[in-house]
């Protein structure tokens, strides 16, 4: 029986590997020639406290996109899916922190690039950035950080808005299918695609004590504030979606061409695209972290992650934001880093959906297995890249994908290596990992990806049902035949438990199991069928 099942599982994975050949939204069909960028489009204006003295201080300011996408005269497809990616830079303008901060850093134009040579639409989006990175006040240093956050994803959800405004209002520009929607985050990027997956109730960031004012004295705006206030003020903001606190316009237009608003009234935000929808399917984070895990709740949608384990600046667990500005380190907040938040979305049944991929790749197999993924979870992919002094931990590769102009003195005190031709081996990685994950769940919402999972996905809606999952005590499975057996196995293909229902029922108890991941091989006279079962005990 052993050897059936080891026999069918590799017949399983060599399908699986060979269906995958040049599909399109998993390889790359077209050819850097056949792309075309579209750049500088406007999604929204808003308010920012730090636009600079010469510009005329703090007003409304626009944001931006670049589109990346196949070129309409060689691509025949006229709903394409879109990617949305959230460049890095700590939330700072581009040199404070580092050298990258903007829509057309190195990496973030070849993600974007590779998405479209897929066939996807890829959208490189700006959003406001500042807070008082540097500030001994506490309260000033982590409220601006959270409102850089908050107002973040309010930008995030108007471009969203905007994309879906172009393809309702009828002339769809870019071509896109609304429907199958990817946010991709990268650094301070991870941070707002987490939290655009996660936060829908506004307690969420006012009711933390962690998020509110230590004591009495001058807020974020200006504002007289008490102690237990919480920094994110809806009247002042609006809430995450960018809706309420709306500015008060003056008439007249700033030094940007821009309505100006009346910084004596109390609102400080501008509405973008109300009515429209800001859904999105799935959000990947890549070395970001969640500003804390109470925002996780089950029903929420999938999340994947990358990061890099010794991560200095963005916990791997659970731990404070390091900020470097000017060649010290500022802590800012304590976080949810990749490992606890997949952690959580698992527990909670939001990632469920990948334990029926079989994904079975080289990749996969070293994520699933690295040493720190505690829990072999799917979703998470982890870079053991040690620091090259234990005494100076902060000097690690942490965003292993960056690379900058050499002759750039933004990157002299930037402690990731600046060699291009290792950063594009780890974004081959990270594509190898987290596009087959975007596509797969893109494919449960009726996209047509050939090949991505076909024969398991059809056996899996058609002929069998095991829930919950994951499970803690008991675990039901269904099918339409008769069980012959049920086997449980660990990733490495060991055998821990066989059954033998003889019916189209069969509750089995998984308490004395590890917490983990495990295949169960239910086998009926229509064949073996093979699914990913998370298991989330005390042992």
């Amino acid at each position: 029986m052993k050897n059936r099942i080891t026999l069918a599982i590799s017949a399983l994975f060599l399908s699986a590997m060979l269906a995958n050949a040049q599909t399109r939204y998993l390889d790359e069909v077209f050819t850097d020639a056949e792309i075309s960028v579209v750049s500088n489009q406007v999604y929204g204006i808003n308010f920012s406290q730090y636009v600079p003295a010469s510009l005329g201080g703090p007003q409304l300011i626009p944001q931006f996109y670049d589109v990346y996408m196949p070129d309409p005269t060689v691509d025949s497809e006229s709903a394409r899916p879109v990617i949305v990616y959230l460049h890095t830079g700590s939330f700072l303008p581009k040199g404070l922190a580092s050298p990258m901060g903007e829509k057309t850093d190195s990496a973030a134009v070849e993600f974007c690039r590779r998405f479209a040579r897929m066939g996807y639409v890829a959208i490189s989006a700006t959003y406001r950035v500042g807070w008082l990175a540097n500030s001994t006040d506490l309260d000033l240093r982590r409220g601006t950080n959270l409102m850089a956050v908050y107002n973040a994803v309010q930008d995030a959800k108007a471009c969203v808005r905007t994309l879906n405004g172009l393809q309702l209002g009828g002339g769809n520009p870019y071509e896109t299918n609304m429907n199958h929607v990817a946010l991709v985050g990268q650094g301070s990027g991870g941070y707002i695609t987490f939290a655009y997956g996660a936060l829908d109730n506004i307690q969420e960031v006012v009711g933390l004590s962690k998020f509110q004012y230590t004591q009495a004295g001058t807020g974020i705006y200006g504002n007289a504030v008490n102690a237990n206030d919480p920094y994110v003020d809806v009247n002042l903001v609006g809430d995450w979606n960018g809706f309420g606190g709306q500015v008060t316009l003056t008439g007249n237009t700033t030094p940007l061409g821009l309505p100006e608003i009346d910084l004596t009234a109390v609102g400080r935000n501008y509405e973008n695209g109300a009515g429209l929808p800001d859904d999105v399917s799935v959000v990947v984070n890549m070395g970001g972290a969640m500003g804390d895990s109470t925002w996780l709740d089950a029903g929420e949608i999938p999340i994947i992650s990358v990061h890099c384990r010794r991560d200095f600046f963005a916990p791997y667990y659970r731990g404070m934001v390091q900020v470097p500005v000017a060649g010290q380190f500022f802590p800012v907040v304590e976080v949810a880093g990749s490992h606890t938040a997949i952690k959580m979305a698992d527990d909670f049944g939001n990632n469920s959906v990948f334990y029926n991929a079989n994904f079975s790749d080289a990749i996969t197999m070293k994520a699933r297995n690295n040493q720190y993924n505690l829990g072999n979870y799917e979703a998470l992919l982890t870079f053991n890249i040690p620091a090259a002094n234990p005494q100076l931990p902060f000097q690690v590769n942490s965003n292993p994908w960056d690379w900058w102009d050499p002759a750039d003195p933004l990157g002299v005190n930037e402690t990731n290596p600046n060699i291009k031709s290792q950063s594009m081996a780890y974004i081959d990685t990270v594509m190898g990992f987290i596009t087959p994950r975007i596509a797969y769940i893109f494919k449960q919402d009726g996209l047509n990806v050939p090949g991505l999972g076909e024969e398991e996905l059809n056996t899996v809606n058609e002929n069998i049902k095991m829930f919950p999952n994951p499970a803690s005590e008991l675990v039901t499975i269904q099918t339409t035949a008769d069980m012959i057996s049920v086997m449980v196995l660990d990733l490495t293909g060991k055998e821990v438990a066989t059954f033998a229902p003889g019916n189209k029922e069969f509750t089995m108890n998984v308490e004395n199991l590890r917490s983990g991941v495990y295949l169960v091989a239910v086998r009926t006279e229509e064949g073996t069928t093979f699914r990913r079962l998370s298991v989330t005990t005390q042992k």
